[in-house]
């Protein structure tokens, strides 16, 4: 038996539990992976779709935009009655909130649906502020760049265009791999082949290396937090 097989189950398995809708959310939310690090939940919000009011806990989250969408009116109902417009995301950008309380209704202005993560990290008792990752403007190149970092969360974002592949160093602590296009994992000689969205954890000191399958460059994000 191929004893390096048990670390590459940690990397290749996409989710820790099956997706399920989480009762006290429309429809539009379904949890994808959780363990003690991470929930992570994927949001559709479909074109011109209104949701209805629903909750948000306080937890810092992560905001990872999957797609290039339009703007949506976020109608708060407590603490006090407001609607804010998100203005149009972008494949690839990021935003990290603090944890406050939202209840909130959603409405989508756009033709387009609006596609993203809700990367929760529960075991953080609000020790991040607010942040704005730009998606990147030119994916021409190969890029290995941390785009944020503070003692309790980082995040890294990988590019790479080249047929050889290229090597992603371990986090340190517990992380979470988005992918933004299709992408091949190597690691340890075996290849694995995901699409964009999929989310997939990894374990602390976990490398591996990305390269494209297509025409397009391997695009990641990694979310690592202790």
């Amino acid at each position: 038996m191929n004893k390096l097989l048990p670390l590459l189950l940690l990397l290749t398995t996409p989710l820790t539990t099956p997706a399920q809708q989480n009762p006290s959310l429309p429809p539009n939310y379904t949890t994808i992976l959780t363990n003690h690090t991470f929930k992570v939940i994927r949001v559709h919000y479909g074109p011109h779709e209104k949701v209805p009011v629903h909750d948000h806990p306080a937890i810092p989250t992560v905001f990872v935009y999957l797609n290039n969408s339009g703007p949506v009116n976020i109608i708060h109902d407590e603490p006090k009655p407001e609607t804010i417009t998100r203005p149009p995301t972008h494949l690839g950008a990021f935003r990290i909130g603090p944890g406050i309380i939202e209840r909130h209704a959603i409405e989508n202005l756009s033709d387009l649906p609006s596609d993203f993560l809700r990367v929760e990290l529960p075991h953080l008792d609000d020790k991040i502020t607010e942040f704005r990752g730009p998606a990147p403007t030119d994916l021409t190149h190969n890029i290995d760049a941390t785009e944020f970092s503070s003692p309790h969360l980082t995040i890294r974002r990988a590019v790479c265009v080249d047929t050889t592949p290229c090597a992603v160093p371990p986090t340190s602590a517990p992380a979470i791999l988005v992918s933004f296009s299709n992408t091949s994992l190597i690691q340890n000689g075996h290849t694995t082949k995901i699409g964009p969205g999929t989310v997939i954890s990894v374990a602390a000191d976990q490398s591996f290396q990305i390269s494209p399958t297509a025409a397009e460059p391997a695009h990641i994000l990694l979310i690592s937090s202790r």
